[in-house]
């Protein structure tokens, strides 16, 4: 028996199947090995350029592993002194580089890179630095380097043309340097405790330094210390704090916008712009824009602008009252279209019957108006607007509108107004009578009708002026309107040269009328007229008070002048026999009777100078007085009144202190009463005055006149009463003092008065008082001094 043993299908696939798959393999390997291939060839192009990059750099790098593996060429390690090192910690031996260097590395590489950098390290005294400086790469594979460590020798002498690695760092910090301190704002350093570290040369000179290093070790602020307060806010925000101060330089009030900014090592760096030019600029343009706005926002007219970009940016409140729109989308700068959208749906626009094209046309003024557009607007509710539609001078569109819907109302109601008004006349006091061009009357009221007393007849068909004034049966007052013009006369006359008049007008019933003739704009003639007598009575009852008044003043000089005379002659006998007693001619007196009439002479005498002061007092004011001109040195002329009133002085313990800083040489006035008022100056001035106190006497001269100043800086009265005399004194009254030995101040304002100089009282400090006479050089009757 013979058995067919045949090949089953299922073998012929899998080894066709067999075939295909070595066949793709092999393909996807010849594939592979060609992009293995090509990256080979980028990858050593890529190491290529990056060596040409290397040798062309003056650094030498150290490439790092993330595990601390290093690798660099035996020169690269011969500048740390550890030619054979492997990895990092190696770098650390001794010679190398120092231990704290090495674990900030470490601890870049374990925390990705915030690492300081460059890192600087002082390898001793003539020895260059070795500077190293960290590139941290942004590859994440272990199996390439993530940082180079490129390193350098820094040496003192200039950097090279080429200006790489740090060499070119020191000339940039010199030049940053040289830029810091040619910056034409002062800008300063601070330290962590807030003292000055370093400040440019602007600074120095801003607060007259002398150097950086003065003003540094001085600590000078061109600020006050509240200028701390912003530097401190600076550093606990960690943000820029800006704020304006003002300063002085060069003897000039300045404003500063001042700012100040943290830095990462602590420190806080200030910066002081000078913006005197903008401050005032902004505080003008914020004056004008404000009047400007406040302007138009009290204008009854609606005003819109809209600027280049048909955006709304102002409108007064009277548009959006017309709007009808709310505040806040109007300050939204909404769009010119969007507004005519808004203002339709509020019915605050003209009916249109094509409403698209209309609002084409509005918005077409923005690129086609040259000249204003005017339209009328007749709302939906009735009112009519005129809208005028102008360039703005700075782009955009000015619109203005103006509710006319008034005037057509005023059109309508023109007659009620007419009869409003003259029913208004016919109930004011005032005479009112309107004569038109040809001399007509117009228009009168009752109380022109009452006043020239004419009747109804007169009035009738607008009579002429002339005849008016023919049954005008009223003649002037014989002697009080004596010299004025007769108004009867003339008026016709007047109203027909039509300019502005007034006059009085005394009638002989008594009356007298205050008078107005006004040119209307029409061609006619106003005439207004007042009852003016009781005004006038009382006018007239002043005066004669004031003559009584002035009659009643002649007579007190008068008085005073001769009571001062007369009295005279008693105090000289009375002296005179008390200086006989004095000098023993009839006999010796006892040691008590020598003190009483010592006394009396006191007495007597200061007797003597009051009423030598009241007759010279009374002399002035009756225009009397004539002042004997002559060169006086004002100086001498002081000292002499001072030592004068020492007596006076020293029973009240004051002392008298006085300064000439500068000699003032001489001034045309009269010597005795000059020394008169400086010695009633001090007298004045002693009456306030503490016991134990003193009064400063200062003389200060300048080109066209002398002040003579005394200043107490007790007075020994309250604020009230200090305020009070400062009054009285400016009003030119005499004040009262508890030892006035004349008329004080009211004679030194008289001979002030005389040599046409000024006397002044002012409070000095918190409690005292500072009188203060100035005279000029020049005499107005004299002659120049020499």
């Amino acid at each position: 028996m013979t058995v067919d043993i045949g090949v089953h299908p299922w073998y012929w696939i899998a080894a066709v199947l067999a075939a295909v798959a070595w066949a793709s393999l092999g393909l996807y390997a010849l594939w592979r090995a060609g992009r293995m291939t090509d990256r080979a060839q980028g990858l050593q192009d890529l190491a290529d350029f990056l060596d040409s990059m290397i040798r062309t750099d003056h650094r030498h790098p150290i490439w790092l592993w993330p595990d601390g593996r290093l690798q660099a060429d035996a020169g690269t390690l011969m500048l740390v002194g550890r030619p054979s090192a492997a990895t990092l910690d190696d770098l650390a031996d001794s010679g190398g580089l120092p231990a704290s260097t090495v674990a900030e590395i470490r601890t870049g590489l374990d925390k990705g890179g915030d690492v300081p950098t460059p890192l600087v390290i002082d390898r001793g005294q003539g020895r260059p630095r070795l500077i190293v400086d960290l590139q941290w790469l942004p590859v994440g594979d272990a199996r390439w380097p993530s940082c180079i460590l490129w390193l350098e020798e820094s040496l003192e002498r200039p950097a090279s043309a080429g200006r790489q690695g740090v060499r070119a760092l020191e000339l940039r910090l010199k030049e940053l340097t040289r830029v810091f301190n040619s910056v034409p704002f002062p800008v300063w350093v601070r330290g962590p405790n807030y003292e000055l570290v370093e400040v440019n040369q602007a600074y120095v000179d801003a607060v007259d330094g002398d150097s950086v290093a003065d003003v540094v070790g001085r600590g000078l602020e061109l600020f006050d210390r509240g200028s701390l307060s912003a530097a401190r806010k600076a550093r606990e925000e960690g943000t820029r704090v800006r704020e304006r101060r003002f300063g002085v330089i060069d003897g000039q009030r300045r404003a500063f916008s001042l700012t100040n900014l943290p830095l990462k090592d602590g420190t806080i760096m200030g910066i002081a712009v000078d913006v005197t030019g903008e401050e005032e600029a902004l505080n003008e343009l914020s004056r004008v824009l404000e009047a400007q706005s406040e302007t138009l926002n009290r204008l009854r007219s609606p005003v819109a602008i809209f600027g280049p970009g048909q955006t709304l940016r102002f409108y007064n409140s009277a548009f959006a009252r017309l709007s009808h729109l709310s505040e806040d989308m109007l300050s939204s700068e909404i769009r010119h279209s969007e507004l005519l959208d808004a203002m339709r749906e509020k019915r605050r626009l003209p009916e249109q019957a094509d409403f698209s094209a209309w609002k084409k046309s509005v918005l077409r003024h923005y690129t086609s108006l040259l000249e204003p557009y005017e339209e009328m607007w007749h709302l939906p509710d009735g009112t009519a607007h005129r809208v005028v539609t102008q360039p703005h001078p700075l782009g955009g569109l000015l619109i203005l509108f103006e509710d006319v819907t008034d005037k057509l109302a005023l059109e309508r109601s023109y007659n009620t107004l007419i009869a409003v008004q003259q029913e208004t006349l016919d109930n004011m006091r005032e005479s009112i009578a309107v004569f038109g061009s040809n001399g007509r009357l117009q228009l009168s009221n009752p109380a022109f009708q009452s006043l020239w007393r004419l009747d109804d007849d007169a009035l009738d068909g607008n009579p002429h002026l002339s005849e008016l004034v023919k049954s005008l049966d009223l003649k002037p007052a014989p002697k009080v309107g004596k010299g004025q013009p007769d108004f009867k006369k003339n008026l016709a006359s007047w109203v027909a040269a039509r300019k502005h008049k007034t006059g009085r007008w005394y009638r002989g019933d008594g009356l007298v009328i205050d008078y107005t003739i006004v040119p209307l704009p029409d061609g006619g003639v106003m005439l207004t007229q007042s009852d003016v007598t009781d005004s006038f009575k009382v006018e007239q009852a002043l005066r004669e008070r004031s003559h009584a008044l002035e009659a009643a003043d002649k007579l007190k000089s008068e008085f005073i002048t001769n009571m001062s005379y007369e009295l005279r002659t008693p105090l000289n006998s009375i002296i005179g026999f008390t200086e006989l007693l004095d000098q023993k001619i009839f006999g010796d007196l006892n040691d008590q009777q020598s003190s009483y009439v010592k006394d009396i002479l006191s007495a007597a005498g200061t007797l003597k100078d009051l009423v030598a002061d009241v007759l010279d007092l009374a002399v002035i004011e009756a225009g009397e007085a004539r002042v004997e001109l002559g060169e006086v040195d004002v100086e001498a002329a002081l000292k002499e009144a001072a030592t004068l009133a020492q007596e006076l002085a020293r029973k009240v313990d004051v002392s008298l202190k006085v300064s000439c800083p500068v000699p003032t040489g001489l001034v045309e006035a009269d010597e005795r009463r000059l020394r008169q008022a400086f010695y009633n100056m001090v007298s004045s001035m002693l009456n306030f005055a503490r016991y134990g106190g003193e009064l400063d006497i200062t003389l200060t001269g300048r080109k066209k006149d002398v002040t003579v100043t005394i200043s107490n800086a007790d007075s020994g009265l309250t604020p009230r009463e200090r305020d009070r005399l400062v009054e009285t004194v400016a009003m030119g009254a005499s004040p009262g003092g508890r030892r006035a030995t004349g008329l004080d101040l009211a004679l030194v304002r008289s001979i002030v008065g005389l040599h046409h100089g000024s006397l002044v009282l002012d409070p000095f400090e918190s409690e005292g008082l500072l009188l203060s006479l100035t005279l000029p050089r020049h005499h107005p009757a004299g002659k120049e001094p020499k």
